[in-house]
């Protein structure tokens, strides 16, 4: 289970990396309904990984990792969402 977690943990991490970059490519061509559905979407899954975090038996070094991982795409979500 906890090896589970771990997939589910990185594969959400990968997720989020691309929808960014999908989110800047978007951004780029004023694709207003997709930076809009790919916002919602990036944040729905930040929240997810949050909420998959503070239940997964993972130790501290990663718990760490994982928060910070947390704060830097929360922060930069906030940055994207501001409109131009």
């Amino acid at each position: 289970m906890q090896a589970d977690v771990r997939q589910d943990i990185r594969q959400l991490e990968n997720e989020i990396l691309q929808l960014e970059s999908s989110i800047v490519e978007f951004m780029n061509y004023k694709h207003q309904t997709e930076i809009k559905k790919s916002l919602h979407r990036l944040e729905s899954d930040l929240k997810y990984l949050s909420i998959l975090a503070n239940g997964a038996p993972i130790d501290k070094k990663e718990d760490r990792k994982l928060m910070d991982f947390l704060r830097i795409h929360y922060n930069y979500l906030q940055k994207l969402s501001v409109p131009v």
